[in-house]
């Protein structure tokens, strides 16, 4: 080993380094290495890059890893573009001799929060877990007086005490959003943006977008007439709520979003108001979920939306939809509209005991017959969820229909690679034993009974 040059040896360092987790830990790269030997040490130290990558989790007093690893950590990183995570544990008070308990400070979040924000300048990825530990508010501004010019994936868990009030405000996010003209991707779990902080994301330059916030439809409109770049857009979590803070704006006018390719919905007040002005004609991937028993399915909205957008549509997620009154009819018709392009279809529930009434006429409609039409010929994944709205076999006989019909003729029905079934019944006995027989014969997936068990 030690007849390895230094060039070498640097090269193995990082190959390891890339095929380790972000975490510092004493095992994996860069710290087992750089604690080796000696020369080891000398060459990781010289590699600003092997150092560019750090996970923390933090407490009110205490970090891992240490603080001072942490300092030395950074340093070593010098000029590169940084990978950083923060994890904020949940604050614990501590009881004494005579059964007092002593409030935590916030010593040790602020500290890796302030080496983290001294190094904003230098952030490509950051990720800050607050769902535990609401974020310190006290820092100093100069931290952050730099920017983050080298910001491109932003994650944020915020705090919120309650599911009804909004989340706490994160006092430096503003100043990172809003210095990062290479933000590209950004995630907001729960809650609520604080006030202010909507107008103040640059919509406009992203291309990636997640958001667990509670939004209105007024702002999921607003943000997909100002995010023309997205390719990848999910909205989880619309519901009733007022205004954050949204600039003006008409929410009739039509939307073009030109490179939408993957779009995933989830509302409590229904969809047709979204779907109204929209057009995404290269979409591809499409998930819609209701979060409400009581709320509204426009059905001629929602096709009309497809029709204007002329998309091929290859994914389709329906997740508990028939609960806001989806009829068997209107799956039908929903289902032949996009059939021709369609490889992956779920219909399923967040629940796993909520039936969601997939019918015996649907799946007689996918199953392969050597003349006739078929449903969605080119599916090649499915996941259902399988209550007593069908009879037990029917699923068996379209999935064994559509497995054999493909070896019989390839160029008529398409390869059937997975099939995952939750059954919310105990009455789909010989459709989980024929399924079975055909995982055994190749077939990907499984099936689930009540209760969770795997068969």
């Amino acid at each position: 080993m030690n007849d390895l040059p230094p060039e070498l040896l640097e090269l193995i360092f990082l190959d390891c380094h890339n095929a380790s987790p972000q975490h510092a830990t004493r095992t994996d790269a860069p710290l087992n290495l750089s604690a080796t030997c000696t020369r080891w040490r000398d060459i990781a130290s010289g590699i600003p890059s092997l150092w560019s990558s750090l996970h923390v989790t933090v407490n009110h007093t205490t970090s891992s890893p240490p603080i001072e690893v942490v300092q030395n950590w950074l340093d070593l990183s010098h000029s590169c573009p940084l990978q950083l995570s923060l994890v904020c544990k949940r604050r614990t008070g501590t009881v004494t001799g005579d059964n007092t308990v002593v409030a935590p400070s916030d010593r040790g979040v602020s500290r890796v929060l302030e080496l983290f924000l001294l190094n904003m300048y230098r952030w490509r990825t950051a990720s800050f877990d607050y769902s535990q530990h609401a974020p310190p508010i006290d820092y100093p501004e100069s931290l952050t007086a730099q920017g983050a010019p080298q910001l491109e994936h932003l994650e944020v868990h915020p705090y919120s005490w309650s599911a009804l009030l909004g989340a706490l405000p994160i006092p430096w996010l503003e100043a990172a959003v809003s210095s990062a003209p290479l933000l590209h991707s950004f995630t907001s779990h729960f809650g609520k943006f604080p006030r202010g902080f909507f107008a103040r994301v640059p919509w406009g330059q992203l291309t990636i977008l997640r958001l667990e916030t509670r939004l209105s439809e007024v702002a999921c409109l607003y943000i997909l007439q100002s995010a023309l770049l997205l390719v990848e857009c999910h909205l989880l979590n619309i519901r009733p709520e007022s205004v954050e803070g949204v600039p003006p704006f008409d929410p009739s006018l039509a939307t073009t979003v030109p490179h939408l390719r993957v779009l995933s919905v989830a509302s409590q007040v229904g969809f047709d108001r979204l779907f109204r002005p929209l057009v995404a004609p290269e979409l591809q991937i499409l998930e819609i979920a209701t979060r409400s028993t009581q709320m509204r399915w426009d059905h001629a909205q929602f096709m009309a939306f497809l029709q204007r957008s002329s998309c091929s549509l290859l994914s389709l997620t329906l997740r508990d939809l028939f609960i806001s009154r989806l009829g068997a009819p209107e799956l039908h018709e929903l289902l032949a509209f996009v059939s021709h392009s369609l490889t992956a279809l779920a219909i399923t529930s967040e629940f796993p005991g909520t039936p969601v009434r997939v019918e015996d006429a649907l799946l007689q409609a996918l199953s392969y017959r050597p003349k006739g039409p078929v449903l969605c010929p080119q599916l090649e994944r499915l996941v259902l969820q399988l209550g007593a709205s069908a009879i037990d076999g029917v699923l068996a006989d379209m999935v064994e229909s559509r497995w054999e019909g493909h070896r019989a003729a390839p160029a008529r029905i398409g390869r059937l690679v997975s099939v995952d079934v939750v059954c919310t019944t105990g009455t789909h006995a010989t459709d989980v034993e024929r399924l079975n027989e055909l995982f055994g014969r190749g077939l990907g997936g499984r099936v689930r009974m009540p209760g969770g068990v795997d068969r």
